[in-house]
């Protein structure tokens, strides 16, 4: 038996009559297997087998975690050795015959190990396609043994036989002699690119992967083989007069225009390549590499192990994790791109190594981490028909690590709905030379201290940031800066306009323009900030209550001034009838003392 599966079977299936093929939970054992030095296909392909050696794999295949991609990988890699595809057809048509002589349990236990086997085949369209076995005749045997169990061990199986018809009859038989095509992630059909004699065409599955680009809107990272064979449409321009009719075409102008500024030197280079020219003095040529087995990456992913003819190539070549590397085995008539990655790893081996991840076009896994992401193990299943190619290999002059950040986020950019930043601006050139809006409503006087680091700071050097800079108070032309005067009129354009672009090669204080542009803007910040700008606004609010409390208190003390004066002039008018009362009562006692003085004096 193959030494590594001896050591996963010992490891995780123990005792085979323990439990139930199943109720037994898939013990995921990719790992062990996918580790084997050498690489498991060839290790696979020098191992005699027996009957009881294939019925043993079977079992350990069938606990694989259904639907995992590393899952998938190990399948495949048993699929694709015709010795072991060949013999396992063989047990399949005589199962009946070869389980009938064993015990009832163990009968039973390598039935459900056959049956789940099959299934998870079935499920996977690249695993059906390359399997070739007699699904048919699998499922007839295994309800004739089926039927020679025991009644509850028959029934425990028969869950197990009636998915199976139901998958041979929704599926049908695979055709025989059916290359392994590349499934795509995340959907049930398989990409075309299998070529009769087992070599695999990467044109077709860069066109489906067009295809599905294209249906999805996405913009692919990784060149294509059509595009550096070929070349393509040349970019759009980029708009320098005039508007962008969308976001949709403004994202797509810069997306391509940075992608073509990697692509084109590796498209020329591989063009030289072909008609025989030696490459551009940039670009290193490697000649007679191999890919020497499947490796598992951290944090879970599927890494590739690359073989250069010798063993200092990797070291004299630039090749740095993240580094974009092409391949062919057909004279640059189909190639593929990989991104290296535990370039560490691969010094310590010292023999020439140099670990890569193979990924789709538009792959979302982040090939600068130290694996391809699970999700895009898939790929790696088309791989396994040509691991013993020998390969040319490019490496282009540019850093892909450098590209990929900025693509990503644009491609990111473009599946995002909520809208671009500065639309405005970057689509349509609006109000590029308007003040921020901050200063529109009135926030204009800004201190520079920052700005003027050369001159004392205790005092404010409040300053109109929309007009030449002069002390708001008077006194000229502010001086002091450690800006020199590029950089100062830089830093002005900067605080007064909405949006300014500033430019220049290294060296020249692009960096220290901000950090004082930053340091002013926080200075100001109660003039700025949404914080300060609620602060102001409940200020305001509070100031315009307290006046209206105020206008009605006034107009509640001028009411009570008019009822005082109404009431003294009612006091006034009912004094003056007192008066005019007191002087007739004086006017009677006249009158009476006068007749009095008569009578006295007629008496």
């Amino acid at each position: 038996m193959l030494p590594a599966l001896r050591a996963a079977y010992a490891a995780h299936i123990t005792d085979l009559d323990a439990s139930s093929a199943e109720d037994a939970k898939p013990v995921p054992i990719s790992h062990t297997l996918l580790g084997v030095a050498g690489g498991l296909r060839s290790t696979i392909a020098a191992t005699g087998w027996t009957e009881g050696d294939l019925h043993s794999s079977v079992v350990l295949l069938s606990r694989l975690p259904p639907g995992d991609a590393l899952s998938r990988l190990t399948l495949l890699s048993f699929l694709a050795v015709p010795q072991w595809r060949e013999f396992a057809a063989h047990c399949a048509r005589n199962l009946q015959a070869q389980l009938g002589p064993l015990s009832d349990r163990r009968k039973e236990l390598l039935l459900a190990a056959w049956l789940s086997f099959a299934l998870a085949v079935l499920a996977e369209p690249s695993l059906r396609a390359a399997a070739d076995l007699p699904f048919r005749h699998l499922a007839e045997d295994g309800e004739a043994v089926r039927r020679t169990l025991p009644y509850e061990a028959s029934q425990t199986v028969a869950p197990l036989a009636r998915r199976l018809v139901s998958s041979i009859s929704a599926h049908g038989p695979p055709r025989s002699g059916a290359a392994s095509p590349l499934p795509r992630s995340g959907t049930a059909s398989p990409l075309p690119g299998a070529a009769a004699n087992g070599a695999v065409s990467l044109s077709a599955a860069a066109a489906a992967a067009s295809d599905s680009a294209a249906r999805g809107a996405a913009l692919p990272l990784l060149p294509r083989t059509e595009e550096l064979r070929w070349g393509g449409a040349d970019p759009p321009p980029n708009r320098t007069v005039g508007s962008y009719a969308s976001r949709e075409e403004y994202i797509r102008t810069h997306f391509s225009l940075l992608r073509e500024d990697f692509v084109r030197p590796l498209r020329d280079a591989i063009g030289t390549v072909r008609r025989g020219e030696a490459p551009p003095r940039e670009v290193r040529l490697h000649k007679g590499v191999r890919i020497e087995g499947t490796h598992i990456g951290e944090p879970g992913g599927v890494l590739h192990r690359l073989v250069l003819p010798t063993a200092g190539a990797a070291e004299e070549s630039g090749l740095i994790n993240g580094s974009l590397v092409a391949l062919s085995s057909d004279g640059w008539e189909s190639c593929r791109c990989a991104v290296v990655a535990k370039r560490e790893a691969a010094r310590q081996r010292n023999d020439g190594s140099l670990f890569v991840a193979f990924q789709r076009d538009g792959a979302g896994a982040d090939a600068n981490s130290l694996g391809a992401a699970v999700e895009d193990a898939a790929y790696a299943c088309e791989l396994a028909v040509a691991s013993n190619a020998v390969y040319e290999m490019l490496e282009p002059g540019a850093y892909w690590g450098a590209y990929r950040p900025v693509l990503a986020a644009l491609q990111a950019a473009a599946a995002d709905t909520s809208g671009l930043p500065l639309e405005s601006v970057l689509l349509r050139a609006e109000a590029c030379d308007a003040p921020p809006d901050f200063v529109l409503r009135g926030a204009r006087n800004f201190d520079v201290r920052p700005i003027f680091n050369e001159t004392p700071q205790e005092e404010g050097m409040l300053v109109d940031v929309c007009c030449p800079w002069e002390r708001a108070s008077g006194g000229g032309e502010l001086a002091g800066t450690s800006l020199d005067e590029f950089q100062l009129r830089a830093t002005k354009a900067l605080l007064s306009h909405r949006f300014g672009l500033v430019q220049g090669p290294p060296g020249t204080g692009k960096t220290f323009v901000g950090l004082m542009v930053v340091r002013t803007l926080l200075r100001n910040a109660a003039l700025w900030s949404e914080e300060a700008a609620e602060a102001r606004r409940a200020a305001l609010a509070a100031a315009e209550a307290a006046l209206a409390v105020a206008d009605v208190a006034r107009a509640e003390a001028r009411a009570a001034q008019a009822e005082a004066r109404a009431a003294m002039v009612e006091a006034k008018v009912k004094l003056s009838g007192a008066d005019s009362a007191v002087e007739g009562v004086e006017t009677a006692r006249a009158a009476a003392l006068s007749a009095a003085k008569e009578r006295r004096a007629a008496t």
